[in-house]
């Protein structure tokens, strides 16, 4: 074992000169804080941090100088409390030495399938950059490969049937039609405010009593908190020609469950309850208990981050919900985080609401398009594009690698443009595929650059402006 005293103004200069001399065996032994001294006309050392360290290799400690060292040095007298705290200290800067060493080691190759084909090696970083998780994206990859009727030769476009049939298999599937009873088929529509539901509602209705089937659609609203959902509901109801209901109690709800037991469709809006709203999701569930044959479909933004949608999830298991539902598909920049969800959760996927318009932006065959959402096409100049203008900042990401980066001496990360990179050495300089990938790597974003944001702050302008000019979503 080798002793070494570093100098130097900051631990953080003082941690990397460790790392630097010892590598991964390095062991701090002590600390301190060097004060400012004073020597002949006021000249001396600046005042910094002093900092011992060993190679922790197993053999005889010895110190820079040669002499044999018996072991980490020990403050002779201190009190247990005084020893416990400086153990305290001394495992902290080892934690900080170990982080340092882990974000400048080199960035470990994707864990894609060995040696696969161009097109799913490029398919493979386009899943990344549209935020699917790299365990999913590698076992998709995985599966198609291995999937019988594969041919390497296959563009993206033939590829989409073999990569719906692996989702399938590894629980991202479409909800099943339920059968058609005697009894009406109840469609609840639940979910934070602000989701959608109302929208989904509008346009699943609308969407029902223009097939050619001519089925028999009523509304019912217990939505009684929003200002002017009772009146948006109601303008639509007349615009189709249906039935509509507003029910505020138990009671009411039976009441119109009763006069509709005629109609071959009852869809159900429901006011906005938040995760952090248990109270108010037990006067939902009591509101919603006449209704005993029924399908809850959870309406989520797909704009919200995958965690706040995870959370979101995990409350409302105890309504239960049966299958989920996204809205303003158009104006997420990525998608990928959905299918995280998907397969997390084994919930299927039903309706897709893709913009404002009724009943056209609006699907219930949802795992297609969506898929097709983060799906890359190859135009005839042999470039990638994006299967939609939702997935343009996937493409933009596969053209430009790096657009989140890091200093490997700092704990930030930021987005390329920021001014903080220009001052960052490239040997310093790391790069991400996604700022989901940069805060795995225990990397905090930039507050001045803010990199987990959207890239694409002109597309939010144009999706709020769209939002606005709907009125309604």
């Amino acid at each position: 074992m080798q002793i070494k005293r570093f100098e130097a103004k900051t631990m953080t200069a003082a941690l990397k000169m460790v790392k630097d001399e010892f590598g991964v065996n390095a062991v701090i032994l002590s600390a301190r804080s060097r004060r400012q001294s004073r020597g002949l006309f006021g000249i001396g050392r600046s005042a910094g941090v002093e900092v011992t360290a060993a190679n922790d290799s197993g053999g005889s400690a010895y110190s820079a100088t040669g002499s044999m060292v018996a072991g980490r040095p020990a403050a002779s007298g201190a009190s247990p409390a005084a020893l416990a705290a400086r153990r305290g200290l001394f495992q902290s800067l080892n934690d900080s030495l170990r982080s340092l060493t882990h974000r400048q080691r080199p960035v470990a190759a994707d864990p894609a399938p060995a040696s696969p084909p161009s097109e799913l090696a490029v398919l493979y970083r386009h899943l990344l950059a549209q935020e699917v998780e790299r365990e999913l994206a590698s076992e998709l990859i995985e599966q198609i490969q291995a999937a019988p009727g594969f041919d390497p030769l296959l563009g993206f476009d033939a590829l989409v049937p073999l990569a719906l049939r692996v989702l399938h298999d590894i629980g991202a599937r479409p909800a099943a039609e339920a059968p058609a009873p005697g009894a009406p088929r109840v469609r609840i529509l639940v979910g934070p405010g602000g989701a959608g539901k109302t929208t989904t509602a509008i346009k699943l209705a609308a969407r029902t009593v223009r097939q050619p089937e001519k089925r028999k659609v009523a509304l019912l609203t217990l939505d009684d908190q929003r200002i002017g959902a009772v009146e948006q509901l109601r303008i639509y109801a007349a615009i189709l020609r249906v039935p509509m209901a507003v029910a505020t109690s138990p009671a009411m709800v039976r009441q119109a469950w009763q006069a509709f037991q005629s109609v071959d469709w009852l869809i159900v809006d429901t006011p906005g309850v938040g995760s952090a709203e248990p109270q108010r999701l037990n006067e939902l569930r009591e509101r919603l208990a006449p209704l005993k044959t029924r399908e809850v479909e959870l309406v989520l933004n797909a704009c919200t981050r995958e965690k706040d949608l995870a959370r979101t999830i995990d409350a409302w298991k105890g309504l239960p919900v049966d299958r989920l539902a996204f809205t303003r598909i158009d104006e997420a920049g990525a998608c990928g985080h959905l299918f995280n969800l998907l397969v997390r959760t084994g919930l299927p996927l039903t309706d897709l609401g893709t913009g404002p318009r009724i009943p056209e932006d609006f699907t219930d065959q949802g795992l297609a398009p969506l898929l097709r959402r983060i799906w890359p096409s190859r135009e005839g100049h042999g470039g990638i594009r994006a299967a939609s203008p939702g997935a343009v900042r996937a493409a933009d990401a596969l053209a430009q690698r790096g657009q989140w980066v890091a200093n490997g001496n700092s704990e930030l990360y930021h987005r390329s443009d920021c001014k903080w990179v220009r001052k960052i050495k490239s040997e310093h300089l790391i790069h991400f595929t996604s700022a989901a990938e940069a805060e795995s790597r225990q990397f905090v974003a930039c507050r001045n650059c803010h990199p987990q944001r959207n890239l694409r702050p002109d597309a939010d302008a144009a999706g709020r402006s769209a939002v606005q000019a709907a009125g309604i979503r």
